[in-house]
């Protein structure tokens, strides 16, 4: 590969799904294929901003692999303040402690963090003052953590806009991209085929036809209170909410990728939730395994993409 071909990283949304992200660097890493641009949403401007700062995947690894509950909780610690149910003094702690004072600019690889301005729902692309305060915006996510200001904008989590930023990357000048994709798809709210319910009514209903002294107007009752139900009983608020918003992004994602597709798209096939945390170790493999089989398509650009 030649040195002068700029691979850019775009790495998407989706909280502790991104655990992904850093199998995905552990592959690159060991098949010597290095990001020289980076820009990320919400988690995966974290995960970004490590990598763009110089972190080493190994740390990276061993920072998921320690998140406990007692880790959680603190950072989600509902604290009711004005703008969000924590007031993210935690998460602000954790990424001094992780960046310092360091400022993007000052980063030895262009780096940009996408946030979303809540007043006019336009993405706004961070690249430049404190690398903590542009995670802080990017992963700020509504509701629970408060918003961050920049200048007279208002801004939160990058996810609701630009969930997996590929045009951000080849404004830094990305020759190819990489994105990693890792929100979450659809998926079935209820179980699908007969409920407890119906074998119940199976029950029921063959105890009933041996039962001869029993009125039949009882008899139908209740044969039909347990039997006649539908085979899928109806999804629960949270199911509800939940996909709900996994459908919107998504069909963001996809019209995204329509109008700028990257070069090598990578969707880890996570069966954790957002805030599956404890569950990284899987994640970090998931994301390992997603990358080695997209590694055939991946060399083979690089090898058309190169100068001869």
């Amino acid at each position: 590969m030649a040195p002068d071909l700029r691979i850019g990283l775009a790495l998407g949304s989706g909280g502790a799904r991104g655990a992904a992200h850093t199998g995905v660097l552990k592959v690159l890493e060991r098949e010597g294929i290095h990001p020289t641009v980076i820009a990320g949403s919400s988690i995966g401007s974290l995960i970004g901003a490590a990598y763009a700062a110089g972190k080493p995947t190994a740390d990276m690894e061993r920072e998921w692999l320690s998140i406990g509950v007692s880790k959680v909780l603190r950072g989600f610690m509902p604290t009711l303040s004005r703008a969000g149910l924590s007031s993210g003094h935690e998460v602000r702690k954790l990424l001094t402690d992780l960046f310092g004072t360091t400022r993007i600019e000052d980063l030895p690889m262009p780096f940009a963090a996408v946030a979303c301005d809540i007043d006019t729902g336009e993405p706004v692309v961070l690249q430049s003052g404190p690398l903590v305060d542009a995670v802080l915006a990017s992963t700020a996510i509504p509701g629970i953590f408060p918003p961050v200001r920049r200048d007279s904008r208002i801004l939160v989590d990058g996810g609701m806009v630009d969930p997996v930023p590929v045009s951000v990357c080849r404004k830094l000048g990305a020759d190819i991209v990489i994105a990693v994709d890792i929100t979450a798809r659809p998926v079935p709210t209820t179980p699908s085929g007969r409920s407890v319910w119906n074998r119940i009514g199976d029950h029921v209903h063959e105890g009933l036809t041996q039962q001869t002294w029993l009125p039949a107007s009882l008899t139908e009752w209740l044969d039909g209170a347990f039997r006649e139900r539908p085979e899928r009983p109806l999804p629960g608020l949270y199911s509800i909410l939940n996909q709900s918003i996994s459908i919107l992004l998504q069909e963001i994602v996809r019209q995204s990728l329509i109008l700028d597709p990257p070069e090598i798209l990578i969707r880890p096939d996570l069966a954790l939730t957002i805030l599956s945390f404890r569950q990284a170790k899987e994640g970090i493999e998931v994301g390992e395994r997603a990358t080695e089989a997209a590694l055939p398509q991946l060399r083979e650009v690089l090898a058309r993409r190169s100068p001869s």
